[in-house]
């Protein structure tokens, strides 16, 4: 009984916290705080999965099951729909306008390309270094692990006031007036005979179905994050985390007639809050195109129905426009949009990418139409604007821009400071130097407080030991104490006898017991010594009193090599030109101006034609450097890159815009580039980079199998001119060798010759079958012998009276031949070494397959037929030392790195679902009207398929060259957004998603052309 009162207190707080437990455990999820749900769903329930760099985080449930879909394709609105949206269906085919106005458009010449000069081949081969195309890793995408919410405190976003405001007056309105009469882009088609419209529709269908597969395992294992990964089934959230596959799909949903999907996803699109996120920056490009574009695209196509799209575009928007307050309102492409850096002034970096900053124009216009808000508008007006002052300027490649530029709009110069005195250390100087009349130009360091700053008492410097002379000084710096410094020896006061004086580096700082007042004024730049009276003088801009106003500038200006191509870091801008020419109903003719001169600088200076086996007549667009002289000293690269494959459509598409004869059959030769890409590996794909042989003249290339091979091995005249030279050697040395074997032979002389075989210590030994009467010499003492012929008896034995057990049995069909004794006293038997040595060896190789035999092995070959064994080991055996040949080295580096016909080299090997290609492909078919460009994109849909399929979704491959490559678990957002889009448009009707009411910004989004 007390024992039971003594740990009742006990059970009973055990009791009280198992009933704690199980409460909080029914009421609530410590490890995951309640997300808001889909509207229509019920009770999500949390678990935990392993996230993509192996930890645990917390899983967003997937909303219900797909709902059932139509099979109807997408209705897309009229633009009266646009204006105001109502909520009644509209048809799915619309009319093209009428206008009457016609811009007059100078007429351009027939397309002639100029010949190209080849890089050397020392320039191209085997090992380049592997530059890191920039949108296959951008910086723009960052994989950062998911964290539960309340691993950290989580810090929003608050709208900032600006510190290098536009005044109201001065912002840039939108174009207006009607739109301007713009030529027909599209082919017009003839209605398709039924076993034509049977075989689209059968394509279709599968795309739709991929397609489906896709977005089934996103919304099953990665609903509301960035990515799937679908070998896995895991996520990734290296944009933000803001759902980038949602958004850049919405408007896919819709085009393919998915619109239960689509009406799910536009609500699950208010469950993303843009004012937070686990990166600390925003990337500007990445996040305007997919995000800002996927939203305006949805709303569009949808018929403005789902007004929370724009408001929810409005919402991101007004937190990107943050990155336009610098000084001269060029963004900052890595926004940090926490308000601790939010709130401080900025500049554009001295580094922008070409394509980041040129690629936000079509997204903040369009918003800019919807909402009436010209401030969208003005923010992108102002970077056209600098760019086209850049491309007028001139840069070093005349029409294009290149791939890093200054935006910061501040040319930092130094003034020269004025030369010093040079002091003069004398025994006894005459005069202290001569101090500045001005204070120096430059940096001024914060004044110390003499009060709390210890004088310093310099040691008096032995000038006895040390050297004198004009031209000679020595100066001494107090450590702590960076603003004053004395010459050694000099004394500072009169009072000590001393007639040497003070010289102070800093005329500024006052002495310690100086009564001269500090001075308000900074004598360089003329404000307040103060910051805070200086900041409220000047306003932010107080550091840049050093700061000459500029425009946009190369980066690499100052090294004297710049780089121009159409690829990764550049493409977009130039796509924007004619696009945003388009959105802008052609109201604005400086997006026109710029494209005119841009392509004229692409056909003069960087289309090549690669040389093929079977002479195909296609184009691709290369990297080309130049140090401002390109007639002299450009030098092309052969680059055949991914992201380079947009140019076909864009050359195409401003063929018909802007009547520029002779280019769309350069478009079909640049898209028709891509397609033979495709075809040119095991796998079907393209390669993310490569590096091809170009022709000198586009108009005459012939397959040249020793320049292929030149290219490919520089160095082969040296290979052979090697190997005869090794030859030469190893016959030589053979033949010495040979030499010395038959002078030794000839000169040996045995002992046994001239001796009996008493005087020579040695007994002889008759009775051995395998020495056929031969004298076998044994050291003394006579009591041990070794078998040099086998080392299974190499231990010593006793001499017996009879050594033929010792022998080991020898094959029945090798004649032995009858021992005979021999008297002691007998002349020594006469043996050829030839016949020794043929018996030594027949005697080896019996015991060698004796053993073998014995020991349960079987041997591969014979070992009694040395001829066999001679002839075989000369066909195997490879000379370690024998350098390979010119024709050799190439056969195994084409083999070694999976080099198909015409490549030189690659890049990169990766393919990451990128739809460059397929969208050339689209533009070649709607524009031309030819259904072979239909056949080609089915070419390469089924081998993209076959090669990236997987359980959840379709993932990156690591190499092309391979039949069966790796698989890298990365299925980025564009792939449902761009890539499987186009496959669709492909093979629907001309009138979806037509070129003559839509422009598509480079994410694929299309936006509502003016009418």
């Amino acid at each position: 009984m007390l024992r039971l009162r003594r740990y009742r207190v006990f059970l009973i707080f055990a009791v009280l916290f198992v009933f704690l437990i199980v409460h909080l455990r029914k009421t609530s999820n410590w490890s995951h705080p309640a997300h808001a749900q889909d509207f229509d769903s019920p009770p999500q329930h949390q678990g935990l999965e392993q996230d993509h760099v192996g930890g645990t985080s917390p899983v967003k449930t997937p909303p219900p099951v797909v709902q059932k879909e139509s099979s109807k394709e997408a209705p897309l609105p009229t633009s009266s729909q646009i204006i105001a949206p109502k909520i009644e269906s509209t048809s799915s085919t619309v009319a093209i306008p009428k206008s009457t106005a016609v811009i007059p458009i100078a007429p351009v010449p027939k397309v002639v390309l100029p010949d190209r000069q080849p890089v050397p081949p020392t320039k191209v081969n085997g090992f380049e270094t592997k530059e890191d195309i920039h949108a296959v890793s951008p910086p723009g995408r960052q994989e950062f692990p998911t964290f539960s919410a309340e691993a950290v405190s989580t810090i929003y976003w608050k709208k900032q006031k600006e510190h290098f405001p536009v005044a109201t007056e001065s912002i840039i309105q939108l174009p207006t007036g009607a739109p301007v009469k713009i030529p027909r882009i599209q082919h017009k088609f003839n209605d398709e005979t039924p076993d034509a419209k049977i075989n689209r529709e059968k394509r279709q269908l599968k795309v739709k179905e991929e397609f489906k597969k896709a977005w089934t395992g996103y919304r099953s294992k990665a609903w509301l994050h960035d990515e799937l990964s679908p070998v896995s089934g895991l996520f990734r959230d290296p944009f933000c985390g803001w759902a980038a596959t949602l958004v850049d799909t919405l408007d896919t949903l819709w085009i393919m007639g998915l619109h239960e999907e689509f009406e799910e996803a536009a609500k699950a699109v208010d469950l993303i809050d843009f004012t937070t996120s686990p990166r600390s920056d925003i990337p500007m490009f990445e996040t305007t195109i997919r995000y800002l574009g996927g939203l305006l695209a949805a709303y569009d196509v949808s018929g403005a129905k789902y007004k929370n799209l724009l408001d929810k575009a409005v919402e991101l928007a007004e937190i990107l426009i943050g990155a336009f307050d610098t000084p001269n309102r060029m963004p900052v492409l890595y926004y940090h949009w926490m308000p601790t850096f939010a709130s401080q002034p900025h500049r554009a970096s001295t580094r922008s990418n070409l394509a980041e900053l040129g690629s936000l124009s079509m997204e903040f216009t369009r918003l800019a139409q919807l909402t009436k808000e010209p401030k969208y508008y003005d923010v992108v007006a102002r970077v056209t604007n600098a760019l086209a002052d850049f491309q007028t300027r001139g840069t070093k490649l005349d029409g294009v821009f290149p791939d890093n530029i200054d935006a910061s709009g501040c040319n930092r110069t130094m003034p020269s400071l004025p030369q010093l005195p040079v002091a003069v250390n004398t025994q006894e100087p005459a005069i202290s130097p001569a101090i500045p009349t001005e204070a120096p130009v430059g940096y001024q360091p914060p004044n110390p407080d003499p009060a709390t700053v210890p004088e310093p008492v310099p040691k008096k410097a032995n000038l006895k030991d040390e050297p004198t002379g004009p031209g000679t000084l020595e100066v001494q710096v107090s450590p702590g104490e960076a603003s004053k410094a004395r010459i050694v020896g000099w004394e500072e006061s009169n009072e000590l006898g001393n007639s040497k004086r003070k010289r102070d580096i800093e005329a500024d700082v006052p002495a310690v017991n100086s009564t001269t007042p500090t001075p308000t004024v900074d004598s360089v730049t003329g404000l307040p010594v103060d910051i805070p009276a200086a900041k409220a003088k000047i306003g932010a801009g107080v550091g840049d009193w050093d700061c000459v106003a500029q425009g946009l500038e190369s980066y690499t200006s100052s090294y004297g090599i710049d780089k121009f191509s159409m690829g990764g870091g550049q493409d977009s801008t130039y796509e924007y030109f004619p696009k945003q020419y388009l959105l802008l109903g052609g109201l604005d003719d400086t997006y026109r101006k710029m494209y005119i001169r841009t392509v004229d600088a692409i056909r003069k200076w960087m289309l090549y034609r690669p040389m093929l086996p079977d002479n195909r007549d296609i184009l691709f667009s290369g990297a080309v450097t130049s140090y401002g002289d390109p007639a002299t000293d450009l030098t092309l690269t052969a680059e055949v890159e991914h992201l380079t494959c947009f140019i076909g459509g864009m050359i195409g598409m401003g063929a018909q815009i802007f009547g520029i004869d002779g280019d769309l059959e350069l478009a079909k030769k640049l898209a028709d580039g891509c397609v033979w890409a495709y075809g040119a590996t095991k796998s079907g794909i393209m390669p993310e980079g490569a590096i091809v042989l170009p022709c000198k003249s586009a108009a005459h290339c012939t397959w040249n199998e020793t320049t292929y091979h030149e290219y490919l091995d520089p160095l082969g005249y040296q290979r052979d001119k090697n190997l005869a030279e090794y030859e030469i050697n190893k016959k030589n040395q053979e033949a010495e060798l040979e030499a010395a074997k038959q002078q030794s032979a000839a000169t040996q002389q045995p002992l046994d010759e001239f001796l009996p075989v008493e005087a020579s210590g040695r007994i002889a030994n008759s009775s051995d079958p395998a020495r056929g009467g031969d004298l076998v010499e044994n050291d003394a003492p006579a009591s041990l012998q070794k078998r040099q012929s086998s080392p299974k008896d190499d231990l010593p034995k006793p001499v017996t009276h009879n050594f033929a057990d010792d022998v080991p049995a020898i094959k029945a069909d090798t004649p032995t031949p009858k021992a005979q004794s021999v008297p002691a006293s007998a002349p020594k038997t006469q043996t050829s070494t030839k016949q020794y040595y043929d018996q030594k060896s027949h005697l080896a190789e019996s015991e060698l397959e004796n053993i073998a035999t014995t020991s349960g092995h079987q041997v591969e070959k014979p070992l009694t037929d040395p001829a066999v064994s001679v002839a075989q080991s000369e066909v195997t055996m490879i000379d370690p030392m024998r350098p390979l040949t010119h024709e050799e080295y190439v056969s195994q580096r084409i083999l070694q790195e999976g080099l198909p016909p015409g490549f030189v080299s690659f890049k990169s090997k990766k393919y990451i679902l990128r739809p460059e290609a397929i969208e050339s492909v689209w533009y070649m078919y709607r524009i031309t009207g030819d259904s072979t460009w239909q056949d080609k994109g089915w070419k390469m849909f089924e081998a993209i398929i076959n090669a990236t399929s997987t359980e959840h979704g379709h993932s990156a491959i690591n190499d092309v060259t391979l039949d069966d490559p790796i698989k890298v678990d990365e299925m980025e957002s564009f792939w449902l957004a761009e890539t499987l889009k186009y496959f669709y448009l492909l093979y629907s009707t001309p009138d979806t998603i037509s070129l003559d009411e839509w422009v598509l910004n480079t994410e694929a989004h299309p936006f509502k052309r003016p009418t």
